[in-house]
């Protein structure tokens, strides 16, 4: 069959799979390449309206991250709660302190670790951040509450079932279906 390849590239994806007698998986590549495609998009977006402050979304998660742990948090801590590599980390901390925005300390009782701390123009900036995201990001997503809470609650399902959640507490106010866990392990 001759497609057009004018059309959207995750559509095509789709009919590409189905003609090629993939059907049991159409949905899951257009749904896979969908979120993928998003959050592209929501990373490019997040990056420019951070960009006038010289920040990009990666070390404002990071900044936040201290900003909401009273401004100090250890390196490998802060590698778990952001969910990426330490290597990863120390990258992010070295920009951050280069700029003046965090500063390493040794660990008062662990010689080991080190110790991120948010400096006063990180803390400001920071603060600048979290409004700016809030006002042209967070409250603008094209979906209304419910949507956006469902959305949610699909992503933590999918999270759920691949392992990643180690708790469900707080996520009930985004279950999908109240008779279905929405995470931690099924039964």
């Amino acid at each position: 069959m001759t497609r057009k390849f004018d059309r959207d590239p995750i559509i095509e994806a789709h009919d590409l799979w189905i003609d090629n007698g993939w059907e049991d998986c159409a949905d899951g590549v257009t749904a896979v390449t969908s979120l993928m495609r998003v959050h592209q998009l929501l990373t490019k977006r997040a990056d420019a309206i951070l960009a006038p402050i010289d920040l990009t979304f990666s070390r404002y998660e990071l900044l936040v991250r201290l900003y909401f742990r009273d401004g100090s948090m250890p390196l490998s801590r802060l590698g778990r709660e952001l969910q990426i590599h330490q290597t990863s980390i120390t990258s992010l901390v070295d920009k951050l302190e280069a700029a003046g925005l965090i500063r390493r300390t040794p660990h008062p009782t662990d010689r080991r670790s080190t110790i991120a701390e948010m400096t006063p123009a990180g803390n400001a900036l920071v603060r600048e951040a979290i409004t700016r995201l809030n006002a042209e990001l967070f409250s603008g997503l094209g979906l209304p509450t419910g949507e956006a809470r469902m959305l949610i609650g699909l992503l933590t399902k999918m999270r759920s079932s691949w392992g990643d959640i180690d708790s469900p507490d707080g996520w009930d106010l985004f279950a999908i279906d109240q008779s279905l866990p929405v995470a931690g392990n099924p039964d």
